[in-house]
């Protein structure tokens, strides 16, 4: 199987609720005007530019853009990827507005699993509660554009923290 992401996660993002779409072999997206297609293929910028000064969102302001992927605390952007040293959790989580910084960039080992964010009730979990939840599966935020970077190539010389998703 190919490295590079498998699948994209949006909770409380852009027009979504809650999306979960595979993207490991070829996908057509096809609907309405309006529905989120470009949102979606959009995304993916979150993944492999590590600035987000670099992205483009159209006409949109970088403030417009954080405003409509991560309005709040409980927005998260997600990638399940494989990379050479299997499979990861490459993410974005939003910052309440008392805060108001920029997205926080994470990672952790293993598959997306639902139940890490959402609870029973399928509300969005506090952040620390997500955290916790993570924290057996070597989470650790990328605090650096630098960090995320290094964390998508592969590792040098058995050297780094990279998991060789491109």
């Amino acid at each position: 199987m190919p490295t590079g992401p498998q699948k994209i996660i949006l909770i409380r993002s852009g027009l979504y609720e809650y999306a979960e779409v595979e993207i490991g072999g070829a996908l057509q997206i096809v609907g309405p005007n309006n529905t989120g297609k470009t949102t979606l293929i959009n995304t993916l910028q979150f993944l492999y530019l590590d600035d987000r000064r670099h992205m483009d969102f159209g006409s949109y302001t970088p403030e417009q853009t954080r405003q409509f992927y991560f309005p709040n605390q409980y927005s998260y952007v997600l990638f399940e990827c494989l990379g050479l040293t299997g499979q990861c959790v490459i993410g974005w989580r939003g910052q309440s507005k008392a805060s108001g910084g920029e997205p926080e960039r994470f990672c952790h080992r293993g598959p997306f699993t639902e139940s890490d964010f959402l609870d029973e009730r399928h509300q969005v979990r506090e952040p620390h509660e997500v955290n916790a939840r993570l924290s057996g599966k070597d989470f650790r935020v990328l605090k650096s554009a630098q960090e995320h970077r290094e964390l998508l190539l592969v590792p040098v010389d058995g050297e780094g923290r990279g998991v060789g998703v491109i």
